[in-house]
């Protein structure tokens, strides 16, 4: 018997290029015209005159044309779109009012006092106890306020912007909407100091913050003037988010209730940094933020109840059509939640208009709408990851997974089996579709969650399909648990059982997850151009069929393969790169050598241990490191070492050399510090004054502490080094004062070119001053080392007494605070140091 051909096997649904879907929807183009708008904006910034002058030309242009030629007239309409969005991004971002409070503040914090209206609800971030910090920090408040006026030497003066506030404490009974005074030091937000870091400041420009008002010890610093959540659907909205977190509190263990609230109303406050790093590194987060899935799963629920109600479609279809706009606003407007709920909308619509809705158009509508409420959530990470998703799953896996039709032989085994067998083949095959899908999107979410996280999960693609399962229940049973809580808590105990349950499992499987070998990788994100070559190759692969497809799959791969093949960052030949971080009151200085091997100097700072995570692995990543040879602790003081153990999870350590006297302090963090030593199996050596350690034209000398002593705090048995190369000096110091600093000076030291000012360039480590004719003097250090250079590792504080110390000897004293990262290059033309912040070039020694 003739068989089919696979062509005529296949649903005639398949045969047309999804591209030619998207071509037949008008909103499609006028979506892409305001994509190429809002990035040229951020590329540029775009003159407001030549974007409002392009406008007025493209709507000229279009209405003048289209009486003559409609279809050529929408090239104007186009590049009005364009130019609109362009004009709609510039003056969210870069156009504020001279009163705005980011006029009023400076980079370093000075104390002010402000009122104005809470544009936010209070969040509270609570804090666990970290055998790591420095210093213990108290559980912490944050909102953002819309200021109206700051009080100044003559009284208050009128003023506008918002300001993010952040207080000690909680914020109790303050709702968005109230008007407040508040307290506290004011300052812009923080700039990268670092490359690779994260830009603080631009991400809070995209909510239009352009300042920071900290108040520190109490959230005593805010007073409310004025109720006035009562007056705002926004705080009714947010005191409903406040009763459902305490109703989820009350009904729910702690853990599942933190996890509950996220998962329910996006209220991810209650989970720790920890807690998020579990469902990070396992590849599933996205199953706890609020996202379209949890409308699409939410909708569907709805709409089953409404039909099993007997509900008539067009009443169903404007029910759950309200409920996802009011879902979506009630957890936070997120972009992607907002994307699910405009798309179920254009659905809805359909339904109420009796007219089918085109897929392409609803995706390129809820795109605008997301350019509309807010033009700079396209850059989002979250927000593209949703779209990507949507575009993937509907116009590619829903076609590649789509089953072919029977042959007649098929057909007839299908009709011979048992009721149980076509069960169980129905569920095999719903499970294989649900692991396919989770192995496309997560290959094709990979690499954009690669450049956001630097992390790759392949352990996601298997947990995905049950806890999507799992939080969909839980989703439902929740939802259901909070209509019925304020009728009776009998009503709502199963509801509150499944849920728990529900999420008990999830961690159950993240937890497990995360112990397996493999599970997930820390690793360098891929380059902004290679990601833009991936994901148009991708598009090429949704959109196009047959052979023109087969040619994108071709490309795509060779693409991958070229970037998995691209070398790292090069290092000059014969150049040694030694980076002084800047991590504020702490320490981390990274030595690439010539020969490729990678050094550090400590990794820790008084913040705590997540320096690692938010400055020294995105700076090894953005230079290309993988791995680290040997890492150098100057002490067992907290902020030289709190960062070791995440450092330890994110890459490849060959060896850590402490000083005799480390294993002695009886603390925590040290005892937690050498627990990961051990566990990550990574040998460790002890130096004392004499050693010697080569690294191709690198070399390292001990220059203390001695094997036993000196006496004093552990400051005094800093480990220093003096580093050689290419006749050039570098002296690291760590924390070095006291006895330390009286044993390291009766030894004689060659001339210093660089030299690390001790223990964070403090006075008493430091010593030296002015006379009172207003001569320099310097200090012991000083005098011994004759640095030409000095850094000072450390946090905003004055720098005068550095200058007059070293500057008596001659030296140039840059602090991280200030400079940023400072980086100093030795090789054989010479010795240079650059500042990362202003991109300020010294040259320090010339080459012989």
């Amino acid at each position: 018997m003739a068989t089919a051909a696979p062509e005529d096997a296949v649903n005639r649904k398949s045969f047309e290029p999804a591209w030619r879907e998207f071509a037949r929807a008008p909103l499609v183009p006028i979506a892409l015209a305001a994509t190429v708008g809002v990035i040229a904006d951020r590329l540029g910034p775009v003159p407001m005159p030549v974007s409002l002058f392009t406008a007025v030309l493209g709507l000229v242009g279009w209405c003048v044309v289209r009486q003559r030629s409609p279809e050529s007239s929408l090239a104007w309409l186009w590049l009005a779109t364009a130019a609109i969005a362009c004009v709609h991004h510039h003056a969210h971002r870069h156009l504020f009012a001279e009163s705005d409070i980011g006029a009023f503040a400076t980079e370093r914090p000075a104390p002010a006092k402000l009122r104005g209206v809470l544009a936010e609800e209070p969040v509270l971030y609570p804090r666990k106890p970290d055998p790591l910090a420095t210093i213990p920090r108290p559980d912490s408040s944050a909102t953002v306020l819309e200021v109206t006026s700051i009080e100044s030497a003559g009284g208050w003066v009128p003023a506008s912007g918002r300001v993010r506030v952040t207080v000690d404490g909680e914020l109790r009974g303050l709702h968005r909407g109230d008007v407040v005074e508040v307290v506290g030091l004011l300052s812009l937000p923080r700039s990268p100091a670092n490359p690779g870091e994260a830009d603080y400041r631009a991400r809070l420009l995209d909510s239009r913050i352009t300042a920071e008002l900290r108040s520190r010890r109490s959230a005593d610093g805010v007073t409310r003037l004025e109720e006035g959540w009562r007056a705002s659907a926004f705080g009714w909205l947010a005191a409903l988010r406040g009763w459902g977190t305490r109703t989820l509190r009350e009904s729910l263990p702690p853990r599942e209730a933190a996890i509950a609230a996220a998962l329910l109303l996006g209220e991810t406050s209650a989970m720790d940094r920890s807690e998020w790093e579990a469902y990070i590194r396992t590849g599933v987060v996205h199953v706890l933020a609020i996202s379209g899935q949890h409308l699409a799963v939410l909708a569907g629920f709805i709409w089953i109840v409404l039909k099993a109600a007997r509900v008539r479609r067009r009443q169903a279809a404007w029910i759950v059509a309200i409920t996802m706009i009011a879902y979506a606003l009630l957890t936070g407007a997120r972009p992607s939640a907002m994307r699910a709920a405009v798309m179920v909308c254009v659905i809805c619509g359909g339904f109420v208009l009796r007219r089918p809705a085109n897929p392409a158009n609803a995706f390129a509508l809820a795109w605008l709408a997301i350019i509309a409420l807010n033009p700079t959530d396209p850059f989002n990470v979250g927000c593209q990851l949703s779209f990507l998703s949507v575009f993937v799953l509907i116009w590619g896996a829903s076609r590649w997974l789509e089953p072919r039709e029977r042959t007649p032989v098929e057909q007839l085994l299908e009709e011979a089996r048992s009721v149980p067998m076509k069960v169980a083949f129905a569920i095999g095959r719903t499970i294989r579709i649900a692991f396919a899908i989770s192995l496309i999107l997560g290959l094709v979410n990979a690499p954009l969650v690669l450049a956001a996280q630097n992390i790759v999960a392949p352990v996601g693609i298997l947990l995905g399909p049950p806890m999507i399962l799992l939080t969909s229940i839980a989703l439902i049973a929740g939802f259901l648990l909070l209509l019925a809580s304020p009728f009776s808590s009998w009503l709502a105990w199963p509801f509150a059982f499944v849920t728990h349950w529900s999420l008990a499992g999830c961690e159950w499987l993240v937890q497990m997850a995360a112990q397996l070998p493999g599970a997930w990788v820390y690793a360098p994100g891929p380059s902004s151009w290679w990601l833009i070559g991936f994901y148009f190759t991708l598009a090429g692969v949704v959109l196009c069929t047959g052979r023109v497809r087969m040619a994108f799959v071709a490309g795509l791969s060779a693409w991958v393969l070229g970037g998995l093949l691209l070398p790292t960052s090069p290092r000059p030949a014969e150049e040694l790169r030694i980076t002084f971080l800047a991590v504020g009151d702490g320490g981390c200085i990274v030595m690439e050598a010539a020969d490729g091997r990678v050094f550090l100097y400590d990794a820790g700072t008084i913040t705590g241990p997540d320096v690692v995570r938010r400055t020294v692995a995105p700076f090894l990543w953005h230079r290309g490191i993988r791995r680290i040879d040997e890492v150098f602790l100057s002490h067992a003081d907290l902020d030289h070492y709190n960062g070791l153990p995440a450092l330890l999870e994110r890459f490849p350590v060959g060896q850590v050399t402490l000083t005799p006297s480390f294993h002695e302090k009886p603390n925590p963090g040290v005892r937690e510090t050498l627990a990961a030593l051990d566990r990550y199996r990574v040998p460790i050596r002890i130096a004392k004054a004499g050693d010697h350690f080569d690294a191709g034209s690198l070399q390292l000398e001990v220059l203390h502490p001695p094997e036993l002593g000196p006496t004093g705090n552990e400051n005094a048995r800093s480990l220093v080094l003096l580093i050689r190369h290419e006749g050039h000096t570098v002296l690291l110091t760590g924390d070095l004062e006291g006895n330390g600093q009286t044993l390291v000076r009766e030894r004689s030291l060659p001339a210093i070119d660089v030299m690390l000012a001790p223990h964070h360039g403090a006075v008493n480590a430091n010593a030296g001053g002015r006379t009172h004719e207003g001569v320099r003097q310097p200090g012991a250090m000083a005098v011994w080392a004759k640095p030409r250079f000095v850094i000072s590792s450390q946090g905003p504080d004055p720098v005068g007494h550095l200058v007059d110390s070293y500057g008596a000897v001659g030296a140039t004293v840059w602090d991280t605070a200030t400079y940023g990262a400072i980086t100093v290059r030795s090789h054989p033309t010479g010795l240079t140091a650059e500042a990362f912040r202003s991109g300020e070039v010294l040259v320090l020694r010339r080459g012989r």
